[in-house]
């Protein structure tokens, strides 16, 4: 495993799906992350900031003080290429809640973390990666709120350290 990660912190939402084994089997095969984190949507990279956490904490507060707890829905998925790495990267795609999402992606990196990002952003949820595009598919759609974010810490070995969460 590659740790470029440790010791950054991210944002992201840890969707609780009622049927999670369903995308925990498929990871188990694919994702080198598998039992060191959840199913999860990244909304702010890992990024290294001077910014504390309390000021970290109260601009996501701030962030998301107008937003109601909303729904996500994702089913199907598909492949994206990385050049970088010459790997395909398996993605579970969204069906409801993407504008949503992006739109609070786009907030933490304006308002909280003053930061562009040089590619768009297209949610998702990653079930791994393989550097040959294989015959996967997956017809179950996998639904639950989000009424909360949470910041990551990247420990030593990629393990995930929630460090504080913010509801909506």
């Amino acid at each position: 495993m590659n740790y470029i990660n440790k010791g950054k912190r991210d944002v992201i939402i840890l969707p609780e799906f009622s049927n999670v084994q369903i995308l925990e089997s498929i990871r188990e095969k694919y994702d080198e992350l598998y039992g060191i984190i959840p199913p999860h949507i990244t909304l702010a990279f890992p990024f290294d900031s001077d910014i504390s956490n309390d000021v970290l904490e109260s601009g996501l507060k701030e962030t998301v003080s107008d937003l109601k707890p909303f729904k996500i829905r994702l089913k199907g998925i598909s492949f994206e290429w990385d050049s970088r790495v010459n790997t395909y990267y398996i993605f579970l795609n969204f069906v409801q809640g993407e504008d949503t999402i992006i739109d609070l992606h786009k907030r933490i990196y304006r308002d909280v973390l003053h930061e562009e990002l040089a590619f768009d952003y297209r949610p998702h949820i990653t079930l791994g990666c393989t550097k040959e595009k294989i015959e996967l598919s997956l017809d179950e759609e996998f639904e639950a709120v989000v009424d909360l974010l949470s910041v990551e810490l990247i420990g030593e070995n990629e393990e995930s350290n929630i460090i504080m969460q913010v509801k909506l």
